[in-house]
């Protein structure tokens, strides 16, 4: 727990003891993730002509953004899987739901806290308890909740708020969702105001497209390989 990248694994990675994990599918999932990194900041640098500073807040708020958005689509569709699946089954994905909810509520504590120190309404307080409490607290904020937050905001959208404890079918089914919710967020606030036409048609449809290729895969080789499919998986 003294190391915070250590700390985030051990929150946000899967790991029921029966887990499938397919090396591939997972390789892809990581390439996915630092893609969509680099082409976001290319076209930052291209179109937005920010400081270096600006674009890597820029680039924390879109993974925040993500990440709220994910958080959104994690109980609708966990809750309709869970609800769709028969008993036995039903039961067991129900207990399951529990690391997920772990995994959301740490990340949500995680940024909470820099809400806490910068917060102007809470100035008072934060005079009040003074150098003694708020450099040790500073030094605890800034060395170890800042890289569990980024670290578990990479882990969280690699591995789905790693839904894959309820079964492995789970993370393509919410990234999926999340992924069209967010191309329908950007539509609707105009993220890609100032990009060419083309370019921003291309980044608004390339993420959810490219989502939903790789869930169709991920499904595509449980299917062939372990013989696992959502049809089976719910009992139906």
């Amino acid at each position: 727990m003294l190391n915070p990248f250590l700390a985030a694994r051990a929150v946000f990675r899967p790991s029921r003891p029966d887990l499938i994990v397919d090396s591939r599918v997972r390789s892809l999932q990581v390439a996915r993730a630092w893609a969509g990194i680099v082409v976001t900041l290319a076209v930052a640098v291209l179109y937005k002509a920010a400081a270096p500073q600006e674009l890597a807040m820029d680039r924390f708020n879109d993974a925040w953004i993500n990440v709220l958005i994910l958080t959104c689509a994690l109980p609708l569709v966990v809750g309709a899987f869970v609800v769709a699946a028969r008993p036995p089954n039903r039961g067991v994905f129900a207990r399951r739901i529990r690391h997920p909810l772990i995994a959301v509520g740490a990340m949500f504590a995680s940024m909470f806290m820099f809400v806490l120190a910068a917060v102007p309404e809470l100035s008072g307080l934060r005079e009040a308890l003074g150098p003694v409490v708020l450099i040790p607290g500073g030094m605890v904020l800034f060395l170890w909740v800042l890289p569990f937050a980024v670290y578990g905001i990479v882990l969280s959208l690699t591995h789905v708020f790693r839904t894959a404890d309820i079964h492995e079918v789970v993370p393509p089914l919410v990234s999926v969702s999340a992924s069209w919710v967010m191309a329908l967020v950007n539509v609707f606030t105009d993220a890609y105001k100032g990009v060419p036409g083309v370019v921003a048609m291309a980044l608004l449809l390339g993420a959810p497209l490219t989502v939903s290729v790789l869930a169709y895969y991920e499904l595509r080789r449980m299917r062939r390989l372990h013989g696992i499919t959502v049809r089976n998986t719910l009992l139906r």
